[in-house]
């Protein structure tokens, strides 16, 4: 028996000739129609999407994402869109359409991101009813979340977490070449929307990256305080990440990172890039015993089991990098056969690093 939802896939590019030909690939036969609008490429996209047979329009960039990803929501054919971006993939555990995916009783699903190579899945709104009064707002970081839970709420319609994946790989290269671009952006943006968390923790990072440390942790405290003032768990999220940013700062600047690391535990409890950086913090404290119990409970976590929560995290943390906090810190405590053995298995999870090899051979361990 055929779905009764049919889906549109939405995206806006600009310049995207290196990764559009590959999203395009994962949407074949999986969508039932592909909007893809132009906002000014000069390179190879307009031919590319023309080829593909793609429904393509052209709309001058305007400095908003949300009102060019708008003009695609508004010629989508679909009952149902499935918004997504050029270095994107669409993955389908089980195959099949994409409509198979989704509860035509819902207003929305939500999909299971792969944010950047080598990281967990988290939840993202990435699938809604075609709907003109699901909208995205927002200059950057566009989001259409507040008008789906209104909706939601209002006419009791259920949202869904799919088994369905999406992979992002326009994190894997540099994005230096966007941080002037994004920073104005953003600085309109915090001014537009001063309680949302994220956009503050964005601005953060782009004046990190643009060597701005005083103002990036100023902008990391206004999105904690945005998040009190505005709760919600994606608005948690982005105060762990804030929390993230200052503790890091602290520690580089050989401050004392353990306050921010509290602090957005105590926001976020299963923020585990926070529990790695409290382990790194104690060895460098000299609680070797406290780093040893971190690394343990790092350990303990199946980096696979964690696809439904608000933030993604290096796999590395729950690995390698794991058994290099435990092996430092059974040095410490003079357990050198420990250490070895910590060394040795870091080696074996990630064979391309020699250092962790050499480490094991050293305190006279088995070769991994």
């Amino acid at each position: 028996m055929s779905s009764p939802v049919t889906v549109s896939a939405a995206m806006i590019v600009r310049n995207e000739q290196s990764f559009l030909p590959g999203c395009l690939e994962s949407l074949q036969g999986r969508v039932d129609d592909i909007v893809v609008v132009d906002t000014g490429s000069t390179d190879g996209t307009v031919d590319i999407a023309t080829r593909a047979g793609v429904r393509l329009y052209h709309q001058p960039w305007r400095d908003d994402f949300a009102a060019a990803r708008n003009a695609a929501l508004a010629r989508v054919s679909g009952s149902w869109v499935l918004y997504i971006d050029a270095d994107e993939r669409l993955v389908l555990p089980e195959g099949g359409v994409l409509a198979d995916y989704i509860d035509p009783g819902a207003i929305a699903g939500l999909v299971r991101l792969r944010p950047k190579t080598g990281y967990t899945r988290y939840r993202e709104w990435r699938l809604f009813r075609s709907d003109p009064r699901l909208r995205f707002a927002g200059r950057i970081h566009e989001t259409m979340v507040p008008a789906i839970r209104t909706i939601s709420t209002r006419e009791g319609l259920p949202i869904r977490q799919t088994s369905v994946r999406i992979d992002h790989l326009g994190y894997d290269g540099g994005q230096g070449h966007k941080h002037a671009r994004n920073l104005a952006l953003l600085e309109q943006a915090v001014r537009d929307d001063p309680d949302r968390a994220f956009l503050w923790h964005h601005l953060a990072e782009t004046l990190v990256a643009l060597g701005r440390l005083q103002p990036a942790m100023a902008a990391a405290r206004s999105g904690i305080a945005g998040a009190r003032r505005q709760e919600s768990d994606e608005q948690r999220a982005a105060a762990s990440l804030c929390c993230q940013l200052l503790a890091r700062a602290e520690r580089q600047g050989g401050g004392d990172p353990v306050p921010a690391i509290a602090e957005g535990l105590a926001i976020l409890p299963h923020d585990y890039a926070l529990w790695f950086l409290l382990g790194r913090a104690a060895l460098d404290a000299g609680r070797p015993r406290a780093a040893l119990r971190v690394a343990q409970k790092l350990r303990a976590i199946d980096p696979d089991t964690l696809q439904d929560g608000v933030l993604a995290f290096d796999r590395r943390i729950f690995g390698d990098r794991a058994c290099e906090l435990a092996a430092v810190a059974c040095l410490r405590l003079g357990h050198r056969r420990d250490a070895a053995a910590h060394f040795a298995e870091a080696a074996r999870l990630a064979p391309d690093e020699m250092t962790y090899r050499l480490k094991a051979s050293a305190l006279g361990g088995p070769a991994p």
